[in-house]
C-alpha cells in the first residue's frame, strides 16, 4: 500500500491508517525502489509526530512520482501545506565499497569523509585498489571521532538538498521539511554529543534563501528535530513491530 492518508480528524486515525501500510524495504540487490525506502522513513515519522502532539489536524498525505517528485511527499496539515523531502545518509559509492570491504577487508572500516556524495561509480577493480589506499584497521576510533564523522556526513547531506531546493523545480511550501534516514557505517555515535558538533556546522545553511525550516533525523531508535533556534529528540513510535501498541 502506497503512502496516501486523505482527511484525517485524529492523531487515533492516523495512527490507525499508517499501521495498515507496508512499510518493508527489500534488500539492494532484491528489488528495492526508492518508494520503499521514502515510505518507510515518512511512515516512520508522521507516526512519532502524532505520539508526541506535533501535528494539526485534518490531514491528508501524499507521496509523489517523478518528475514531479521535488519534494517526495505533500502533507496538508490543518490550514498548511507542508513539502517533506526524504534522503539516506549515505553515499551511493561509498555504499557500494562498503559491501565490497564487508567481503574482502572484513577487519577494516573506511573514512567516509574521503568519498564525496556525488562520485561516479566505479569498477570492481578500481573499487579494490581504492580499499587497498583508504581502508583502516579496526580500532581506529578514537574520542569522539565517530561524532565528528557524523557531523560531517550529516551536513554534506543537508548541503546538498539545500542546494536542490535552491534550484528552478523545486516546489516550496508554506513549511519545508527534511528528513533524513541515518544510514551511516559508523561506531557507536553519541547522538547528543553529535548533534551539538553538527549544530555549528548548519549555520550558514539555516541563513540561506530558500532554507528547510526543519530538519529530522532518524538516527537508531529515535528522530532527531533541529531548526535553526533549537533541537529536540524523540522515541520511534514503531507500528509495525510484533504487539505493538496502535
Amino acid at each position: 500500500m502506497l503512502l496516501t492518508l486523505t482527511d484525517i480528524q485524529n492523531s487515533g486515525d492516523l495512527v490507525s491508517a499508517l499501521s495498515g501500510i507496508d512499510i518493508a524495504v527489500p534488500a539492494r540487490s532484491n528489488g528495492r525502489k526508492t518508494h520503499h525506502t521514502e515510505t518507510y522513513i515518512a511512515c516512520r515519522l508522521l507516526a512519532t509526530l502524532a505520539a508526541t502532539n506535533r501535528l494539526t489536524f485534518p490531514i491528508s498525505v501524499s507521496r509523489r512520482d517523478p518528475p514531479n517528485d521535488r519534494p517526495d511527499v505533500v502533507m496538508h496539515a490543518g490550514n498548511a501545506q507542508v513539502g517533506i523531502e526524504i534522503t539516506e545518509a549515505i553515499p551511493k559509492q561509498f555504499a557500494a565499497l562498503c559491501a565490497l570491504a564487508e567481503k574482502e577487508f572484513p577487519d577494516h572500516w573506511l573514512p567516509v569523509d574521503l568519498f564525496p556524495w556525488d562520485a561516479e561509480a566505479l569498477s570492481k577493480d578500481e573499487s579494490r585498489a581504492l580499499l587497498h589506499q583508504t581502508a583502516r584497521p579496526v580500532g581506529g576510533w578514537l574520542g569522539d571521532a565517530p561524532e565528528r564523522e557524523w557531523a560531517l556526513s550529516i551536513k554534506r547531506v543537508v548541503e546538498t538538498k539545500f542546494a536542490k531546493l535552491a534550484k528552478g523545480g523545486f516546489q516550496k511550501f508554506d513549511q519545508n521539511w527534511l528528513a533524513i534516514y541515518d544510514n551511516l557505517p559508523l561506531p557507536h555515535v553519541h547522538l547528543a554529543g553529535a548533534i551539538e558538533l553538527l549544530k555549528p556546522l548548519l549555520k550558514d545553511l539555516w541563513a540561506c534563501v530558500p532554507a528547510f525550516d526543519t530538519l529530522f533525523i532518524e538516527h537508531g531508535p529515535v528522530i532527531a528535530q533541529l531548526t535553526a533556534s533549537e533541537s529536540e529528540h524523540f522515541v520511534i513510535r514503531d507500528l509495525w513491530q510484533p504487539g505493538a501498541v496502535t
